[in-house]
């Protein structure tokens, strides 16, 4: 039953990709936007011609490697020319989306399956793979020729690999995905955290000074108890016994051996190449952007509302706020000063109104000067929601996703939603169930963007000015 759900579930899917890929490769068969760029670089290689680069492209060429490999044997058959067209680069992210189907069930059943309720926990993964395989930033540029689709596949598979604890194939999956996006080495460096902090965990768990009685009541202790008794912990072996932090810190670099070797190759990257980016770099430069933190927020409570708007937990984050009004007015003050000061506006957000982000922005953001400082109040509810619904992750987990969160989208000038698609399915993946209802409602959220962005792509087409060819919306 189990097996036969999966792939009615997988057909499913396929399904209705194939139909939606047919209906658009009507209307929009030429490339578009990106498209231009990576198809024309994938044609290259596609003809064997591995010493072109198109200088307008930033990201490596993972993409355009894997979909050579795909396609080779259809090229010696049926010739590159009829292959490698619009239409069969496509395809490969139909693939792509495919094999994220399947590794997105799995990696929800290892992070929440127990011995007394897998067979629920199975059902709950399969619908849990299905609803996000829909999730509309994803789901939109499965149909075109982008990185996204490649670069979440290769992510998520790397954590899955990790999960099952194959660090010598969850290293390889994570070299891939850099490949596809250079900013990918953040979720590498999230699974090396991720292996840190279990590592940590234990060592607290087993060390002499813990008493015997409170071995039991590690696993009990609340955030802030966890990170005091790690530091007390630190300072009594670095006074008294300062060979055991040497040995934690050495078997820490043993167990993530794997994955340092694919930072170090990177680290030496970007020290030859100058930067993260390839090719034109002059969009694409680094700063301190601290509110995009807050735009992720917002994304995340948008998609993720059946589980983080509700009654009882705007009570509990009243109460929270009064009960704690120090770090309130704290939060509220830094928040200020960080909008205030660290707010930047990329050229593209304001000029391209082929974008959500351009109509986000000019209607809300730009429109009303105030919205900005006034939505700190509800980034602060979102915030405290998104931590309840994660409750039961100890502390270093938290810890280890925040500071990638922030890594991956702090230095980012430009609002761009696709940012937000792998921190989003990885925090995700660890919500746990709570009814059905959630699930449905949060289909039913997925499936009416869907409905509309699509609409929007395929029948709302636009002219710039004198430009003949025709405009289209997307994310």
């Amino acid at each position: 039953m189990g097996h036969a759900a999966n792939v009615l579930a997988f057909a499913g899917i396929f399904a209705v990709n194939s139909v939606l890929m047919y209906v658009i490769n009507q209307v929009q068969q030429s490339p578009y936007m990106d498209e231009i760029f990576h198809i024309r670089q994938a044609k290259h290689y596609c003809h064997g011609n591995f010493s072109v680069w198109d200088p307008m492209i930033t990201t490596l060429p993972g993409l355009y490697l894997v979909t050579v490999g795909i396609l080779r044997p259809l090229t010696l058959l049926l010739g590159a020319d009829m292959v490698c067209s619009v239409t069969g680069f496509r395809l490969i992210n139909i693939l792509f989306q495919s094999g994220t189907f399947y590794v997105l069930k799995a990696i929800y059943g290892l992070i929440h399956s127990t011995p007394t309720a897998e067979r629920g926990t199975d059902k709950v993964a399969l619908m849990t793979a299905v609803t996000l395989t829909f999730f509309p930033l994803l789901h939109f540029f499965t149909f075109l020729y982008y990185t996204d689709p490649g670069s979440t596949f290769f992510v998520l598979l790397m954590y899955l690999f990790h999960l099952q604890g194959n660090k010598t194939l969850a290293a390889f999956m994570g070299g891939m995905s850099i490949l596809f996006r250079q900013t990918n080495v953040v979720w590498v460096v999230f699974v090396a955290g991720l292996m840190a902090a279990d590592i940590v965990q234990e060592w607290m768990n087993n060390h002499p000074h813990v008493k015997k009685k409170d071995k039991n009541q590690q696993d009990s202790l609340t955030d802030i108890q966890t990170i005091q008794s790690c530091f007390k912990l630190v300072v009594a072996d670095f006074k008294y016994a300062p060979q055991n932090l040497v040995k934690l810190i050495g078997l820490i670099c043993v167990q993530c051996i794997h994955y340092i070797i694919i930072i170090g190759l990177f680290g030496l990257f970007v020290y030859l190449n100058e930067g993260i980016v390839v090719g034109d770099r002059s969009q694409h430069e680094a700063c301190l952007n601290f509110p995009q933190v807050f735009y992720f927020v917002s994304f995340t409570v948008l998609f993720l509302s059946p589980y983080i708007i509700r009654p009882s937990r705007i009570v509990d984050f009243i109460l929270f706020s009064v009960k704690n009004i120090t770090i309130t007015v704290g939060f509220l003050a830094v928040s200020y000063a960080l909008v205030n000061k660290y707010t930047h506006v990329h050229l593209y957000l304001i000029s391209d109104n082929r974008h959500y982000t351009f109509y986000v922005w000019s209607k809300i953001y730009e429109r009303f000067s105030f919205m900005r400082y006034a939505l700190i109040l509800p980034y602060y509810y979102g915030i405290f929601s998104l931590l309840q619904s994660i409750r039961y992750k100890n502390i270093f987990w938290k810890l280890v996703f925040i500071i990638c969160l922030c890594v991956s989208t702090i230095p980012q000038k430009l609002l761009e939603f696709r940012y937000f698609i792998l921190p989003y399915l990885i925090y995700r993946l660890n919500v746990k169930y709570v009814s059905w209802r959630e699930i449905a409602f949060e289909m039913m959220i997925y499936m009416a963007i869907n409905v509309f962005t699509i609409y929007m792509f395929i029948a709302k087409p636009f002219q710039w000015g004198e430009n003949v060819e025709l405009q289209r919306f997307m994310w």
